[in-house]
């Protein structure tokens, strides 16, 4: 059991005293506001709206010390513009001078490397990753003589999670401004006179997304079909119908390229390898043997495919390279059970035309009727996916394009997207753009998306 200490509890006592059997009037003078990750940024500033926070304080805080906001008086909103002034309380009273109290709110935006070296928290490794950044929030009183009577300071981390939101994930602010404020309002409304101070409590907010001209109208308000991937089994609900799906393990055939006898089985690979891939004798190759299982249509796809494993991270220093990369033919194939039924091809790192996302302009994924511009004024950035699988399969042609980053798969059949799904070695969500696609397709595709030999292996 955590253990109040005893001088806590006088200080509280006298404290309490001192507010009940003085006069309760107090004035929120000022609310200053500043991000130490983003300085120029305006994300961070107070929207025009700042009800929530100051309905916090008087149900919360104040209602606690039985102090009455004077709501005649409003506070001044100070967006400060350097870190030198964090802290720092410019005094002006000239309006205020006869109340007997005097209220100051700060919150600020800080790294949370910051905060952990300075050891206002203590979170494991294994966490501290998941947080984008950490709210200060303190509250300070003074009496009419400027003498501090009270003061307490909270810590929120905001922790950004994957909801109902797909597109271009931005780290930027880890969600969207409107997401900020509530959790900083939540974090007024907790502190009291009993907590204690550093207090510290986690916000978990769902991620933000930039803008774009090509996920964004497609995902605009559109349902999102929800997977469960408890078990063995990908299961999802479409039309009234459960669709029950299995991506077994791959199983991987080592190639000696350098065998050149007429019987060995992978010599079209070979033949491909000596004539597409350089240094090929230094290098890795194996055909991938991908089962897949469409449970309610009874049916065993799998595909057949040729990699080359590529032991160097990087490819330069800013573009990333897969570790496994596809002999660039259309080799691959596609069969159910003995049957080819299509093929295809892998490009990596493909750009798309025409399109781009907003970093600078963000959304939370979902509802794009309402955005956000932050401030930052980043340009507009080309959408670049990381592998793209194109080829024909029962008489269509079909793309995957995945974006590993995103956790995203974009899929078209005919040169139209049909759907967009959301998850990285799993779906979680799928927005179906042709709700008339015949399911049979719709679970192949889905199959092939994410068997995995095209998950990241980089």
């Amino acid at each position: 059991m955590k253990r109040t200490p005893i001088f806590f509890l006088v200080c509280l006592f006298q404290t309490m005293v001192f507010f009940c059997y003085g006069q309760n009037k107090v004035v929120l003078e000022q609310i200053q506001t500043y991000s130490t990750i983003n300085p120029t940024a305006s994300y961070w500033h107070l929207p025009p709206n700042i009800t929530p926070i100051l309905n916090a304080l008087d149900t919360g805080l104040f209602a606690k010390l039985q102090l009455q906001r004077e709501t005649s008086i409003q506070p001044a909103n100070t967006a400060l513009k350097k870190q030198s002034q964090l802290g720092k309380i410019v005094v002006d009273w000239s309006q205020s001078r006869s109340y007997p109290f005097h209220a100051y709110l700060e919150l600020y935006e800080m790294l949370p490397e910051f905060v952990y070296r300075n050891k206002w928290v203590s979170l494991p490794e294994s966490k501290q990753d998941s947080v984008h950044s950490i709210w200060y929030i303190s509250c300070n009183i003074y009496d009419s003589k400027q003498e501090k009577v009270f003061g307490k300071t909270m810590l929120i981390a905001i922790t950004p999670i994957h909801a109902l939101g797909m597109g271009q994930e931005i780290i930027t602010t880890g969600t969207v401004p409107s997401n900020i404020y509530q959790a900083i309002a939540k974090g007024v409304g907790y502190m009291s006179p009993q907590m204690e101070n550093m207090d510290f409590m986690e916000a978990k907010t769902p991620i933000a997304y930039a803008t774009d001209n090509y996920w964004m109208p497609i995902l605009h308000n559109q349902t999102r079909i929800l997977f469960d991937t408890v078990k063995q089994f990908i299961s999802y609900r479409i039309n009234g119908h459960v669709q029950l799906l299995r991506t077994p393990e791959a199983i991987l055939n080592k190639i000696n390229a350098k065998d050149k006898s007429l019987d060995n089985p992978f010599k079209e690979a070979i033949d491909l390898i000596r004539k597409t891939r350089s240094g090929f004798n230094n290098k890795e190759y194996y055909q991938v043997i991908q089962p897949l299982r469409n449970v309610n249509d009874n049916i065993d796809y799998s595909i057949k495919a040729y990699i080359e494993f590529n032991g160097s991270p990087l490819n330069n220093e800013d573009e990333k390279k897969n570790n496994i990369e596809f002999l660039n033919d259309s080799i691959h194939a596609i069969y159910d059970g003995k049957n080819k039924i299509g093929n295809f091809i892998v490009k990596e790192n493909r750009t798309e035309p025409d399109k781009y996302f907003y970093p600078d302009i963000i959304y939370n994924g979902y509802d794009s009727s309402k955005t956000f511009t932050l401030g930052t004024f980043y340009p507009k950035q080309p959408i670049v996916h990381s592998r793209v699988i194109e080829g024909k399969i029962l008489e269509h042609s079909f793309s995957i394009k995945v974006d590993y980053e995103n956790n995203l798969k974009t899929i078209s059949l005919d040169d139209k997207i049909i759907m967009v799904v959301g998850g990285d070695k799993r779906p979680t969500q799928m927005v179906l753009v042709d709700k008339n696609m015949p399911a049979t397709i719709l679970n192949l595709l889905l199959l092939i998306a994410y068997c995995e030999i095209f998950q990241n292996a980089s």
